[in-house]
């Protein structure tokens, strides 16, 4: 979404009273698309009768019926929220105590942590070092290398499972 919509959204929010539709759009518009915030304008345009792209066209006095609809249904969306997210989390939890050693499901994280620490290193630390020192340490760590060895973890851990998966459905068939 953008900030003129969302924008726009708050201010008829503070226009018609809905001071909960209001508060969740300053708060959390622009996080991943699950959040709560694009949960409010997806209802929003659901009540306006518009996908959420085409929210800058409806009508002024539509989208405030829209807006003050939405702040009625606001509770009911924040417990469907909240419940989201506990769902998350239990299912998170569900995979680490499944009672498999730590290394079955450890590797994702440790991986997630080295590759982050790389790239502060290559991209914040090395640079910063560079500036204070005078030197040219930057110019013996290859960007592509590092961007290889991340292409290569995001192969095993997003499509690992996608792959074991099209293997069991084809030796299903067979």
């Amino acid at each position: 979404m953008s900030a003129i919509l969302a924008s726009m959204l708050i201010d008829v929010a503070a226009k018609v009273g809905a001071p909960i539709v209001k508060s969740l759009l300053e708060k959390h518009v622009g996080g991943p698309i699950g959040d709560i915030g694009g949960m409010v304008i997806d209802a929003i345009a659901g009540r306006a009768g518009v996908p959420p792209d085409d929210l800058r066209s409806v009508p002024i006095k539509d989208l405030e019926a829209a807006v003050a609809s939405t702040e009625m249904d606001a509770p009911q969306l924040v417990a469907a929220w909240v419940e989201q997210q506990r769902e998350t989390n239990r299912l998170m939890l569900a995979e680490m105590s499944k009672g498999r050693p730590w290394w079955t499901w450890g590797w994702r994280p440790a991986w997630m942590w080295f590759l982050g620490f790389l790239f502060l290193f290559r991209l914040v630390l090395v640079p910063l070092a560079d500036a204070i020192l005078g030197s040219s340490i930057a110019g013996g760590v290859d960007l592509s290398t590092m961007m290889t060895l991340t292409a290569w973890f995001m192969g095993l851990y997003m499509g690992g499972h996608t792959v074991k998966d099209a293997l069991a459905k084809w030796a299903e068939r067979s």
